[in-house]
């Protein structure tokens, strides 16, 4: 009967598939999407699957401009997989117990909370509310569904590898599409700025990266990384971005305690201010290097974030308990945290503060993720001359760098390292045993507590070995 049961089932799908691809051209593509997706489901099961998805979502986080249709812009692939990836994982989320930081957990539920009075009144509540849960969505929801689900640490570093291949892959797309009417490149994104800001996600990822490996093929795939993704930095144009990874760069000796590294950011400074004009030259005069130097360019974006910020403290000063919730000029100060006082008031602007301290503190204590704290601390670094407030570009990486705080060098499984042993060999006793079997017993115990104590064990064996 169960055969029976699951074949009709099987038809009666196979039969509702080829009537939705009789319908018209996008339902026949969606059609083939779920007959796909259902035989990957049957073949591979939910947890694979949902893994797949959850890759497939890092890649297409970077490659914002990458979306399934016009009509529905504000969705990207990234958000499809993601929603995908995690409905299929609610089997295995809820097999482990949830470990959340206290301090984020305060700090965001203050920031949905707030969102939600902040948007009630407001003057257009609705828009309110569409505008405030992508906050609460990017900086509450995402990070707390990866730290439920808390993949093992291999595949931490392979969602973060996902995440820098969609980078170069919006490199390289950008270069075939080839450079604004401005002379800046975007890659596979809707803004220069967002293109940079990928590039900056991924170097501070490279830096985990890095030192998760020790062989120097692994090693050399990492520097080619890093090469392909300050070259996105640069190209773009953006500043900020490109400021950020020199303040990781800087950073990273005095946090690592490294004198080697120190040696090699020096010199690297050196070498490059010295050839600064021919790498600007080969780089074009709308590169981050050659808006570093100044132009016209430089100045009038300068001029229009001082104007954007003015207006943003105005609109804070208004309000600055309640907040006035959000609309379509919420992003428009172009400073996160200043956005974030706009929208939901001061008191939320703290809680975001708690929320990005929680994700960056790790990156000062022991475990093995702990370097995956850069990337939250380029974000905060470069969210004060930034408006990318909840874009999943971001907020993929920052969520994937919450894994941090709930992994110590404990969860790393050591390497088995069987205890050598006594090649000293114990004396005999030289007096010949009697017959009390009690002195023999006690001698024997004796030996085996001294032989127990010099392999490094601290109990008492829990038998007595037979004397031959």
């Amino acid at each position: 009967m169960k055969p029976v049961a699951t074949y009709g089932s099987g038809l009666l799908v196979l039969a509702g598939l080829l009537a939705l691809a009789s319908v018209n051209t996008i339902t026949m593509i969606l059609a083939v999407v779920l007959a796909v997706g259902l035989t990957m489901l049957v073949a591979l099961g939910t947890e694979r699957l949902g893994t797949l998805a959850m890759i497939a979502a890092m890649v297409f986080a970077p490659l914002n401009d990458v979306r399934p249709a016009e009509a529905v812009n504000f969705v990207t692939f990234s958000d499809l997989f993601f929603a995908a990836g995690f409905g299929l994982l609610v089997p295995t989320m809820l097999m482990r117990k949830s470990r959340v930081p206290t301090g984020f957990a305060v700090a965001g539920s203050l920031i949905l909370v707030l969102t939600v009075i902040a948007s009630l009144l407001n003057e257009a509540p609705l828009m309110s509310l569409n505008y405030g849960f992508r906050l609460v969505a990017a900086v509450v929801v995402l990070p707390f569904l990866f730290l439920w689900w808390r993949p093992s640490i291999k595949l931490i570093d392979g969602l973060a590898w996902s995440f820098v291949a969609g980078q170069v892959i919006s490199l390289v797309g950008g270069m075939v599409v080839g450079a604004n009417p401005n002379g800046r490149y975007m890659g596979l994104t809707t803004h220069t700025n967002f293109f940079a800001l990928g590039a900056l996600m991924s170097f501070a990822m490279l830096i985990h990266l890095y030192s998760r490996y020790e062989t120097t093929g692994m090693r050399l795939l990492v520097w080619a990384a890093g090469g392909a993704v300050i070259a996105s930095a640069i190209l773009s144009g953006s500043r900020a971005s490109l400021l950020g990874m020199v303040m990781l760069a800087v950073l990273y000796p005095l946090v690592e305690r490294s004198v080697l590294s120190a040696y090699l950011v020096v010199s690297a400074a050196i070498l490059g201010l010295a050839s600064l004009n021919w790498l600007i030259s080969i780089a074009g005069e709308s590169s981050a290097l050659a808006r570093l130097k100044g132009d016209s360019t430089a100045s009038y974006s300068d001029q229009a974030r001082e104007r954007a910020f003015t207006t943003g403290v105005q609109e804070f000063l208004a309000k600055p308990l309640q907040g006035n919730g959000f609309d379509i000029t919420a992003l428009d100060a172009h400073n996160v945290y200043l956005q974030v006082a706009v929208g939901i008031g001061i008191f939320g602007a703290v809680a975001f503060v708690m929320v990005l301290w929680n994700l960056v503190v790790p990156l000062f204590r022991p475990g093995p993720l702990r370097r995956l704290g850069y990337v939250p601390l380029a974000y905060a670094a470069v969210a004060v001359i930034t408006n990318s407030l909840w874009d999943r570009f971001v907020w993929a990486g920052l969520a994937l760098a919450a894994l941090a705080a709930v992994y110590s060098d404990d969860d790393v499984p050591a390497d088995p390292s069987p205890v050598p042993a006594d090649p000293s060999p114990v004396p005999a006793d030289p007096s010949p045993v009697s017959g009390d079997p009690s002195s023999r017993r006690s001698a024997t115990n004796l030996t085996a507590w001294e032989q127990s104590f010099t392999a490094g064990k601290h109990r008492a064996p829990t038998h007595t070995p037979e004397i031959m």
